[in-house]
């Protein structure tokens, strides 16, 4: 029996030795490669229904940036071997310097924000090593998305998107709504600038450094001296990031003059103390 076997499979291999034309035989020799696999990247440019932290080839669906979206991916970068932890870190602060250009500014001086994304971890131990700075208009009335059709690039060169006059709703010592309004016409705040936190922690942010920074932003603003005397001056409005903006790095504090009510008109910058007289006391 086995030797019919071994027979029959000389005969079989015989029986292959007369080859098609072009056919030589040899499997090891002529085969085309596979193709190198790719890593999956996102693009810049586009724009994306919703904002996220991790970015996967299975959720990808960016949509053109003309019809209604929430996230806008505007920039795209690599980031070194870095441990888990320091990642958001250091790509927040990436997308923090690439984002000015395409907005035309300091996107912490617009109702935006910032997100890094990141590859999964899976995908991250596949060699990704890229990550996306997405952009969000955020409404100062109750601080939603803004579900928004257009590009926000240059956005910052106008009013729009770009912190300036507004009135806001102050309950029991907090605002709990930014009206958004023309300088020109009547207001009773104005964006004055940024100071950045040197507390390490939102809540190791204390009023007084509040106090303090905001009141040295809004004296550079309107051009008064930046002394002991600005407190009977003007009043002011602060707004920190929160506390998972703070974590990825974000410690600016947006800061608004703010005459306690009292109603102005126009810019109030360079308004000296002519315009800002000395008028609050305190005891």
């Amino acid at each position: 029996m086995r030797r019919w076997v071994a027979a029959a499979l000389v005969l079989a291999l015989a029986g292959c030795s007369d080859l098609p034309s072009g056919v030589d035989g040899d499997l090891a020799n002529g085969w085309s490669a596979p193709p190198v696999a790719k890593q999956f990247r996102p693009a810049a440019a586009q724009c994306h229904p919703g904002l996220v932290e991790e970015g996967t080839l299975e959720d990808y669906a960016p949509v053109p940036c003309a019809r209604p979206h929430v996230a806008e991916t505007a920039a795209i970068a690599d980031l070194p071997d870095l441990a888990p932890a320091a990642r958001p870190g250091r790509a927040f602060r990436e997308c923090s310097r690439r984002v000015t250009g395409f907005l035309g500014g300091d996107w912490r001086t617009g109702w935006l924000v910032l997100q890094p994304v990141l590859p999964s971890a899976e995908a991250w131990t596949g060699g990704a090593r890229w990550f996306r700075c997405d952009l969000a208009e955020t409404s100062p009335v109750d601080g939603e998305f803004v579900r928004r059709s257009g590009s926000l690039k240059g956005s910052l060169r106008s009013a729009r998107v770009r912190m300036t006059c507004a009135n806001p709703r102050v309950a029991g010592g907090r605002v709990t709504a930014m009206r958004p309004v023309p300088c020109a016409g009547q207001h009773t705040a104005e964006f004055a600038g940024i100071f950045v936190s040197k507390s390490a922690t939102a809540a190791g942010l204390t009023a007084a450094e509040l106090e303090k920074g905001c009141h040295a932003t809004i004296a550079t603003f309107t051009g008064i001296p930046a002394d002991r005397s600005v407190r009977n001056r003007v009043g002011w409005l602060g707004f920190p990031p929160g506390d998972t903006s703070w974590r990825l790095g974000d410690r600016a504090i947006r800061c608004f003059l703010w005459l306690n009510g009292e109603r102005m008109t126009g810019t109030y910058k360079n308004a000296g103390t002519r315009k800002l007289k000395i008028h609050y006391v305190y005891r």
